[in-house]
């Protein structure tokens, strides 16, 4: 009998010690902002994101003008971004930005968003690359903005990085085009990399495709200029020769 006692009483006990470690970072609705702040700033420290997400919910509901509210709103985006939500990480940061322009954590929330935007990306080009326009927007907010934040470098290198990425999407959009004979298609992809992506490294094979398809379109004078400009601007390459040769026939250069 005592040995049964003491098992049930062990039994209690660990039922009892289990229920208190599970509340002990729960809100009771007793704490004060301070108190209730650092108990969901536990939870995110201990990797229960899920729980510190609904606790900084919680908190934004209890202490509306408490002045840890912002940075719980911020907290939430965190605790989706170590968790990997990045869709949901991206649209936290972006919605904190929009209900809270002059926050002076701004900076941080724009960089976060862009980070997130960015990580959903495909790592091959020929994927949706739907969130790229939104990385490299939050992106610029943050250095160009605030030019001075600790942000601001470690945004101008990622938003580079975006730009780049754009670049190469329209290359590769642009010769799928090309390839399938759809030249019409094809031509303003071109052109918006000599436009709005000069200079990434792509700008040759711009001109040597535009300069194709508007001969394939029949559109000399245009693919002259194209040519033209190539020869001014590569004098020394393949592609160069290949399209004086084709389109001006090798007489000049």
């Amino acid at each position: 009998m005592r040995r049964l006692f003491l098992f049930f009483l062990s039994l209690v006990l660990l039922v009892g010690f289990n229920a208190c470690s599970k509340n002990k970072y729960k809100l009771t609705g007793q704490e004060s902002d301070g108190e209730a702040i650092n108990k969901c700033m536990k939870l995110s420290k201990k990797k229960k994101f899920e729980e510190a997400i609904e606790c900084f919910e919680i908190f934004k509901s209890r202490f509306p003008e408490s002045t840890y509210a912002l940075d719980a709103e911020l907290r939430i985006g965190d605790s989706y971004f170590q968790n990997k939500e990045w869709m949901l990480a991206g649209e936290s940061y972006a919605l904190y930005a929009k209900l809270h322009p002059n926050s002076p954590r701004l900076d941080y929330a724009y960089y976060r968003a862009g980070l997130s935007f960015e990580k959903q990306l495909p790592k091959t080009i020929d994927r949706d690359m739907s969130t790229l326009v939104k990385a490299e927007t939050n992106f610029a907010m943050v250095f160009r903005r605030f030019p001075n934040s600790p942000y601001a470098q470690m945004a101008q290198a990622k938003f580079d990085e975006m730009r780049g990425k754009a670049a190469q999407r329209n290359v590769y959009v642009g010769r799928f085009y090309y390839k399938f004979g759809e030249y019409r298609a094809a031509i303003p992809r071109f052109l918006l990399i000599l436009q709005d992506y000069p200079g990434l490294g792509f700008d040759e094979e711009a001109l040597y495709r535009l300069a194709l398809s508007y001969r394939k379109l029949g559109l000399e004078d245009k693919a002259k200029a194209a040519a033209e400009l190539m020869q001014e601007k590569f004098p020394e390459s393949k592609k160069t020769k290949k399209i004086v040769k084709k389109i001006l026939g090798g007489n000049r250069g």
